[in-house]
């Protein structure tokens, strides 16, 4: 497990900033759900196209059935929010940044699931089909049992820490470029 230690170790840092600017609005109410949504179209369309692309996510079990952007696009259409123009992610452009990308994105799952229970103890009546996305099923477990058949030279490492950081460098740019936007349009700073 020598690339998953690698992987939380490097993006521990970010990690919890990109939750804590998640959680300074609550999930729970209707703006705090939008915001969280809002964020992921910006970046999870994006990126699984590219891993779409790709025949190392191809030999992760079910992984056309990790693909969350359709589940995404109910919620938000539910919602009656605008599906946002995805972000950049150029930096996305190695066989090696599978392992990195699919660790932000399988952790993600896992935190969806903690979401989905704050939001079912609420009164909030918010669609959770991107939340509650392959539930029930051992995504997680087969995940960790792909990573430590990847290649975990020193190269194939650091371009997965690099590729797993810049995915959640882009999440909370996005959530902080919609702050800041949403700021500019109430005309407060």
């Amino acid at each position: 497990m020598q690339l998953l230690q690698a992987l939380r170790e490097a993006t521990g840092p970010l990690h919890r900033r990109l939750d804590d600017a998640v959680s300074e609005q609550p999930i729970e109410s209707p703006s705090g759900y939008s915001r969280f949504l809002s964020m992921h179209a910006e970046i999870l369309p994006a990126v699984e196209g590219w891993l779409l692309r790709s025949s190392e996510f191809a030999s992760l079990p079910d992984s056309r059935a990790r693909l969350r952007t359709d589940a995404l696009r109910r919620d938000l259409k539910t919602l009656n929010l605008p599906i946002p123009a995805t972000r950049d992610v150029s930096f996305l452009n190695d066989e090696s940044s599978v392992a990195g990308i699919c660790y932000v994105l399988e952790g993600s799952r896992l935190g969806a699931a903690y979401l989905c229970a704050l939001l079912g103890k609420s009164d909030a009546s918010l669609p959770t089909a991107f939340l509650r996305h392959g539930a029930g099923r051992s995504h997680w477990k087969t995940f960790l049992g792909w990573l430590t058949e990847q290649e975990c030279s020193g190269s194939a490492v650091e371009r997965a820490v690099f590729s797993a950081r810049q995915v959640f460098d882009s999440y909370l740019k996005a959530l902080l470029e919609q702050d800041n936007n949403r700021m500019r349009v109430f005309g407060t700073s």
